[in-house]
């Protein structure tokens, strides 16, 4: 079993709407739960499911733009992706 856990931050998140309002509910619909350090971290799951969770993750990332409630300027700050044996 494997464990994925992700930490992200913007640039531009004014009020943070993007993070809140769409990469939130996103990792939550994927299994990703909100740890109180600012991570998000998966329950063990097989590794094709994590790979297919860290796909999606950088799917949703490429473009926050695509959300039009999301300040035209934001930007990934950082991405840290961890994934290990749970």
């Amino acid at each position: 079993m494997w464990r994925v856990i992700v930490r992200i931050s913007y640039f531009h998140d004014t009020g943070s709407r993007l993070r809140n309002n769409h990469v939130v509910p996103f990792f939550a619909a994927l299994g990703l739960q909100n740890t109180a350090t600012g991570t998000f971290e998966s329950p063990g799951v097989d590794r094709h499911q994590a790979a297919n969770q860290l796909s999606q993750v950088l799917q949703a990332i490429a473009n926050p733009q695509q959300f039009n409630d999301v300040d035209a300027q934001a930007a990934l700050n950082h991405l840290w992706v961890y994934i290990d044996r749970a």
